[in-house]
């Protein structure tokens, strides 16, 4: 049973069975089994990432993010990109991007701001419908929140932050917080 760690005011939440202290917000409605997130798409290249390909090889940040003309956006990538160093010194991590847009707009966004992780590409939204961060805006249709989800080794979901507020980003401390957490957190297998 899952139980909620954090909440804060833009629904984000980090998951840890072992603690628990807000009764609040639904469980349920956090699912962090692995199927539930499994998924494969394709890369600015045309090669295909598979999140089941990550078990047993360390944590992965999955960053779904609106596209190549949101300037937060692109600041928060070319942030990430910046802290890479430090993230990886924490642990062995992968960084992946995901935004609807035609891989040729990725492939140039990812060699403007010279990012070395992969940007994939989620063509249909079936991937941003399935981890429910599709904006419900019927004018922005095609847009997803800003989001993050943090899965350990064993592609357990740790923690997720979806930002309604466009402008809003998880912070690089949080993510090196959750990532120091997960390291040092003794594995079930």
């Amino acid at each position: 049973m899952l139980e909620i760690d954090r909440v804060f005011a833009t629904r984000s939440v980090a998951i840890d069975a072992s603690k628990s202290d807000d009764a609040s917000v639904p469980v349920a409605a956090f699912d962090s089994s692995t199927s539930r997130y499994a998924f494969e798409l394709p890369d600015a290249q045309g090669r295909i990432f598979s999140l089941d390909s990550r078990r047993s090889t360390g944590p992965t940040i999955v960053i779904f993010f609106r596209g190549h003309w949101c300037p937060y956006c692109r600041r928060y990538l070319s942030k990430v990109q910046a802290h890479l160093p430090r993230l990886r010194q924490v642990c062995d991590v992968t960084v992946v991007a995901i935004s609807n847009e035609p891989a040729h707009t990725s492939a140039a966004l990812a060699k403007e701001l010279e990012l070395t992780f992969p940007i994939l590409c989620d063509a249909t939204g079936a991937t941003v419908d399935q981890f429910g961060v599709r904006n419900g805006f019927r004018a922005a249709a095609s847009l997803v929140h800003p989001s993050i989800f943090i899965f350990d080794d064993q592609l357990r979901l740790q923690f997720m932050s979806i930002d309604r507020n466009y402008k809003a980003r998880t912070t690089m401390r949080t993510l090196l917080k959750e990532l120091e957490a997960i390291a040092t957190t003794p594995v079930a297998r």
